[in-house]
């Protein structure tokens, strides 16, 4: 009697072993892997700002047949050509007059500018490979301002200013630029995305001709505008 209960035991130990029918199609299913996300297109640039308008900026600013000061720098900037703002050592800094117009008012001021190198990885789409920064020489340096006249004046008869110049020590040593970054325009112009917009080109004496902006609302004479020269590239 003991043979027929050992064999009942065997069919039910059979049975909990065996597979059910999802189990088993799941495991014989082939292992995928899950689909990688689509690619994100990287962001297209911007289309090239247009050259700067110097016709209506020297109207906006009454010109008329001035020669001199900031239409002194507009007339320039008339029969300017491209600029490559990228010197040999990565680091060129320039040096000049400038004219700072707010309203009625006309300041003179020593202008300096850097133009620095950078990786293409630190730049965005569009924008040229360097670091512009503009800014001011400020009279309480005391003898390197003093003495920028004499080296801006060798400098436009294409002389070379004195080494011993406080004034190219000054700009050498100095490490406080307030950067942005650039693109080109769509004639070859370099524009600065400051606040408010720097337009840069080459000017007929390999100066480097400068129109800051004040305001980007409408048409202002309001701005910076400068001639400046190459000091050490």
């Amino acid at each position: 009697m003991r043979r027929p209960a050992l064999a009942a035991l065997a069919v039910v130990l059979l049975g909990c072993d065996k597979p059910s029918p999802d189990a088993a199609a799941s495991a014989s299913a082939p292992i995928t892997a899950s689909a990688p996300p689509p690619p994100t297109a990287a962001a297209a640039p911007a289309p090239a700002p247009p050259d700067l308008d110097v016709a209506a900026q020297q109207r906006a600013l009454k010109c008329g047949d001035t020669r001199s000061g900031a239409c002194g720098v507009l007339a320039k900037m008339a029969t300017c050509t491209a600029w490559n703002p990228i010197v040999p050592s990565g680091d060129g800094r320039w040096l000049g007059h400038g004219f700072l117009v707010e309203g009625a008012k006309t300041t003179a001021e020593i202008t300096l500018l850097r133009a620095r190198r950078v990786p293409t990885s630190e730049v965005g789409p569009g924008q040229l490979g360097v670091r512009i920064s503009v800014t001011d020489l400020p009279k309480q340096e005391g003898a390197p301002f003093d003495q920028a006249d004499r080296a801006i004046r060798a400098y436009e008869r294409t002389d070379v200013p004195p080494r011993s110049s406080l004034t190219l020590d000054y700009i050498k040593r100095r490490t406080d630029w307030p950067e942005s970054a650039a693109v080109a325009t769509a004639g070859g112009q370099v524009y600065a995305l400051s606040a408010n917009g720097i337009y840069l080109c080459q000017g007929a004496s390999r100066s480097l001709l400068l129109l800051q902006r004040a305001t980007s609302r409408g048409l202002s004479a309001d701005g910076l505008y400068a001639e400046l020269w190459l000091t050490s590239w």
